[in-house]
């Protein structure tokens, strides 16, 4: 016998097993195909509209905000999430454990100001806004756009904008400059009106805060973070939750300017909780992607089997069911992880961040380095965004969520 025919002979057998798998899934390996050459005209394109300095320029930009989120999440971390808020420390005896407490940020507020100016407030906001969509409504209806039918009947898309603005005037939309809260231990005091708070006399104690001179917003770095891209509303929290840690009943808190309702609960994070939020993001990530990859499949197979109807004459059926399962099971992950985050736009962020690094592993991986290390670090990066929105409860998980995008760009 040869020297190494058993070799050679296992190498043809390998080469006609993987002929075989290419054979039976052609498709894939024209996708590949297609992948690989748009990965290589892209980064021809790049390297040649862009010379070397100017790559390197922004590559070292794209690190350098990176690494300019991390210290402002830790900068943030460390001056208020680590030791407690005191911004209600004053009224912790003395705020009315039988009504309600309403809290709002103020910017130079005067001392006179009430529970009945923070509720003329809060009800000009809502017709202002309902004012705003009402003229837009009459706009449309004097330009002609919604008087089409016949004898000025009112159409089906006047009919449209009606429901649209009952709806908004429902739940109204707010000014982001506007914080106000309220905290109480019975659910339904914060589901009351002002005005059967007032016929039941339940007592409604108001707390304003000024961020410009309370000491409790921290610094002036910490006041210009607040105020120009992190917003109030964790801090608000915080302060409420500080009250709530003293009580056996911990109480419920409404968002006055978004209408959501929270309601503070008894949880101890150990460490150990690490494990879940490394659980759980496999679950969602490796979840969102499979549904992901398999609709893009569906809909590669339609491109292809409609450019073969388009040559060939010959018909071809819509992927009806399988993209409709696809939209429900996304829809229905979107929602699992709503509940998770206790928020909806974290939720489709965290999708559109799957969703993109799939299409770069899928069209980008193509060298040693990046199939060794890409999928690597982008679970490590993406990890530490679930570990610290478990760990802290979501609080600055907004500016969580950014560093680690930053991190895995």
């Amino acid at each position: 016998p040869l020297p190494g025919g058993d070799n050679v002979g296992g190498g043809a057998g390998n080469n006609n097993r993987a002929r075989n798998n290419n054979n039976q899934n052609p498709l894939i390996n024209v996708r590949d195909r297609l992948f690989h050459a748009l990965f290589f005209k892209a980064a021809l394109a790049y390297a040649h509209t862009f010379p070397r300095p100017v790559r390197r320029l922004l590559e070292f930009v794209v690190l350098l905000k990176a690494i300019t989120a991390f210290f402002v999440l830790a900068y943030i971390h460390v001056a208020f999430s680590r030791s407690p808020t005191n911004c209600l420390e004053h009224i912790k005896d003395d705020w009315p454990r039988q009504g309600i407490l309403r809290v709002e940020i103020l910017r130079n507020g005067a001392d006179d100001y009430n529970i009945e100016k923070s509720y003329a407030k809060e009800e000009k906001l809502r017709h202002e806004n309902t004012g705003d969509l009402s003229s837009m409504l009459g706009i449309l209806s004097r330009d002609g756009i919604t008087n089409i039918s016949e004898g000025g009947g009112t159409t089906f898309f006047l009919l449209y904008l009606e429901r649209m603005l009952f709806m908004v005037s429902v739940v109204p939309v707010w000014p982001e400059e506007v914080y106000i809260v309220e905290y109480s231990l019975e659910y339904g005091f914060l589901r009351l009106s002002p005005g059967t708070r007032q016929k039941l006399n339940i007592p409604v104690k108001i707390v304003t805060l000024d961020a410009s001179k309370d000491s409790c917003f921290g610094d002036a770095f910490s006041r210009l973070i607040l105020d120009g891209f992190l917003g109030y509303d964790d801090l608000l929290m915080a302060s409420i939750k500080t009250l709530a840690e003293q009580e056996d009943n911990k109480g419920y808190l409404r968002n006055v300017v978004t209408g959501e309702h929270y309601r503070f609960v008894s949880m101890w994070m150990a460490r150990t909780s690490y494990l879940a939020a490394f659980f759980i993001m496999l679950v969602f990530t490796v979840s969102v992607s499979m549904l992901l990859r398999y609709s893009h499949h569906q809909i590669f197979i339609f491109i292809v089997d409609l450019l073969q109807m388009l040559e060939f004459n010959i018909t071809i059926t819509f992927p009806a069911a399988p993209l409709l399962t696809v939209i429900l099971a996304l829809v229905g992950m979107e929602a699992i992880m709503s509940e998770f985050f206790n928020d909806t736009t974290t939720a489709f962020y965290i999708i559109l961040i799957v969703w993109i690094a799939d299409q770069y592993d899928a069209v980008c991986c193509h060298t040693a380095i990046t199939k060794r290390h890409w999928l690597r670090f982008f679970y490590l990066y993406h990890f530490s965004f679930y570990a610290y929105h478990y760990r802290f409860n979501g609080q600055y998980s907004g500016l969580a969520l950014v560093t680690s995008w930053l991190f895995i760009q």
